[in-house]
């Protein structure tokens, strides 16, 4: 519960670059006030003492003794990939609410074990996905759960509310681009948005086998490095996948194709589509399209306008409303476990260079 001022107390694990934009959109909320960061980086926190005003002793290099040390309602756990996991359990454990930056973990198994200790302590595990509050999605959720596709059985993972692939961005901190530190590249960078975002769509179909590839040409190329417009990146440090694609296939037979690059010869990878036996979704320039049969004809239904959302600011503002108790927890964790899963057997599939079954814990294939 927030403090007898009725402020919410927000610390923060990991005090790099997203932090800053997570530390933004907590000012604009009232009653809200940031009272300690842990960072590993001596240099990161003497930043965030400057520019966020916070106490020198409420800063500190190991995040347990912040959990131990400050009262806190909540954190942004805002470190690499590899210690989401651990950070998030060890602030749940101590009673603290928790918003996780994507993605929720590196392995299924890291994000189940969240996801069980957010059960067994009652604590919100919130994993902060901007793309859930993206207009075009939530205007095709609405569709999808009116029955309007009625029975799909085909859909395409691509963009959903962030690029259709990069031409050429490739991130260049080690956080992303180091096995050890980011787990795996593209994918789980850029390419949990688009699965996400469909699986979310379809209501979280329980995978069954998963047939991938992964490519990192681009990567370990020091003239496509150097061409004008490209992100920097140290081709010679580049340990994980810049393209990757599958297909996968669901229980009641739905499939679906999933592709994401930071880097490639081409503009686009597509658009997001769903087909069903009643109606089919598309989403291009942040409009859907919905398309059905309708009193003999074949026709397609658009929005006239659609609004604009800072789903950045609003996925901090449903996490403190949530930890005041006003509302429950919008994001569901445990559809991104089953997630995870795939993307292990994406990884796994990829690197045997055949199908393989996505292997699920039993209460989240028949909960």
């Amino acid at each position: 519960m927030p403090s007898q001022t009725g402020k919410v107390r927000i610390g923060f694990i990991g005090a790099g670059g997203i932090a800053g934009a997570h530390y933004q959109r907590y000012m604009t909320i009232p009653d809200v006030e940031i009272v300690a960061v842990s960072d590993v980086d001596e240099n990161a926190l003497e930043r965030r003492i400057k520019e966020w005003n916070i106490p020198r002793e409420n800063t500190f290099k190991d995040y347990n003794e912040m959990l131990s040390s400050v009262e806190l309602d909540g954190v942004s756990i805002c470190t690499p990939h590899r210690y989401h996991a651990p950070a998030a359990i060890a602030a749940m454990k101590k009673g603290v609410n928790v918003l996780v930056e994507k993605p929720m973990a590196s392995t299924g198994d890291d994000a189940y074990a969240m996801y069980k200790t957010a059960v067994e302590t009652g604590k919100t595990l919130m994993v902060a996905f901007q793309s859930r509050y993206d207009p075009a999605l939530v205007a095709s959720k609405k569709f999808v759960d009116s029955g309007f596709l009625g029975k799909t059985y085909y859909a395409e993972a691509t963009g959903m509310g962030v690029e259709t692939g990069r031409r050429r961005g490739l991130p260049g901190s080690p956080t992303f681009i180091s096995k050890q530190l980011a787990g795996g590249g593209v994918t789980l960078d850029i390419g949990v948005y688009p699965l996400d975002s469909s699986l979310y769509l379809l209501n979280h179909p329980i995978p069954v086998t998963v047939d991938a590839t992964t490519a990192s040409y681009i990567g370990h190329d020091k003239e496509a490095s150097e061409v004008v417009g490209a992100w920097k990146w140290d081709p010679e440090k580049f340990e994980v996948e810049d393209f990757s694609a599958a297909f996968i296939r669901f229980e009641g037979g739905l499939t679906m194709t999933y592709k994401q690059a930071w880097a490639m010869h081409a503009d686009s990878l597509g658009n997001p589509l769903i087909l069903g036996t009643k109606g089919g979704i598309t989403i291009a320039n942040g409009v859907p399209t919905f398309y059905t049969d309708q009193n003999g004809y074949m026709v397609n239904i658009s929005p006239t306008a659609m609004p604009h959302v800072d789903g950045f600011r609003q996925k901090i503002a449903d996490f403190v409303d949530v930890i005041k108790g006003k509302k429950q927890n919008p994001i569901d964790p445990r559809g991104i476990v089953m997630m995870h899963y795939i993307i292990d057997a994406i990884y796994e599939s990829a690197s045997k260079k055949k199908e393989v079954n996505v292997s699920l814990p039993s209460d989240l294939s028949h909960p």
